[in-house]
């Protein structure tokens, strides 16, 4: 079997807790046709010393300031030569034997595109916890963030198509990417694990999680754009929870059907009062439930609306705070 060229790129800033566990893990995969860079951010703890210790087993490195982990991701990307492409980021990592199963999948199935997997999460007192992707579904995958990404591989042909990482967005950069994959290529669900999230207190989205709402309301919203339903895109600006000033858009190949987006768009609008009450923003939560132009049911959130009412809310912020 001729072995693709694998190029996995991990990005990383100040993560020298974790930064060799990761690139060992990649490195002991043994992969015989692998492309391995790191792309540091300008890193001012133990980083450097780490990837010197190991550069000569990496294919490029560099550290310097960027503009986050978005840009430092395409820097990667455009420097990899490799046929299938990935990255891991500098807290995660491989189990052993992904790269071979990865390149074994793609030799065999010539018209996939995309292959994703299942995830190991683990934290720091040893507690783990197997993530088990689900099959691409539409509605699903437009109403969460239902794909893992430190076990998604993919052809880095596509790319000339689907273009870079948005780096305005930096946290779910990865869904808008995946946004404009799934629903234009054929991918492929692989019931196994690939790789190991780790879940810590330092960790991007374990601390920002507002921050995190926002980029999805943004790849959510230019989905909506993506399709000639004003009355939708309308009511999302009445209820002000419509951010795409610049009026980006997907590209579908094969649109979806009207059923499906009237459910995503539905499931949009209850999942953004969800998250407005899960951060103790009571009038936030309030507004957008009572609002005359919100199309859900009043009382299906009643039960929110009585807790904002009695502070219970409130007092859950100030508690993760």
């Amino acid at each position: 079997m001729t072995l693709p060229k694998i190029s996995i790129i991990t990005p990383s800033f100040n993560q020298g807790s974790y930064l060799e566990e990761t690139i060992t893990s990649v490195l002991e995969q043994n992969y015989p046709a692998l492309e391995y860079i790191v792309i540091d951010g300008g890193s001012i703890d133990n980083s450097q010393d780490i990837i010197n210790k190991y550069e000569n087993r990496l294919s490029y490195s560099f550290s310097e300031k960027d503009k986050g982990q978005s840009d430092a991701i395409n820097k990667g990307f455009r420097k990899a030569t490799g046929d299938i492409i990935a990255w891991l980021n500098s807290d995660d990592m491989y189990f052993p034997n992904t790269l071979q199963t990865v390149a074994s999948i793609f030799n065999d199935n010539p018209e996939i595109n995309l292959i994703y997997g299942d995830v190991e999460q683990f934290y720091d007192n040893g507690k783990t916890e197997y993530y088990a992707v689900k099959d691409f579904e539409s509605l699903d995958f437009l109403s969460r963030v239902s794909i893992h990404q430190p076990s998604v591989f993919w052809r880095k042909k596509i790319l000339k198509e689907t273009g870079l990482l948005d780096e305005t967005l930096h946290y779910l950069m990865d869904y808008d990417l995946w946004m404009r994959i799934f629903f234009n290529y054929k991918t492929l669900k692989v019931n196994k694990l690939l790789s190991r999230f780790r879940i810590h207190q330092q960790s991007k989205t374990n601390n920002n999680a507002p921050a995190l709402y926002l980029d999805y309301r943004k790849v959510f919203s230019r989905f909506i754009h993506s399709y000639s339903y004003l009355e939708n895109e309308s009511i999302l600006k009445s209820l002000n929870i419509y951010v795409n000033d610049d009026g980006a858009y997907y590209k579908f190949k094969h649109p979806l059907s009207e059923e499906i987006i009237k459910q995503a768009f539905l499931n949009y609008i209850s999942n953004c009062i969800k998250q407005e009450y899960g951060w103790g923003n009571i009038k936030e939560a309030n507004r957008l439930i009572m609002h005359n132009q919100n199309p859900l049911k009043h009382k299906n959130y009643l039960s929110i609306l009585i807790k904002n009412n009695l502070g219970i809310g409130y007092i859950k912020n100030k508690w993760r705070k």
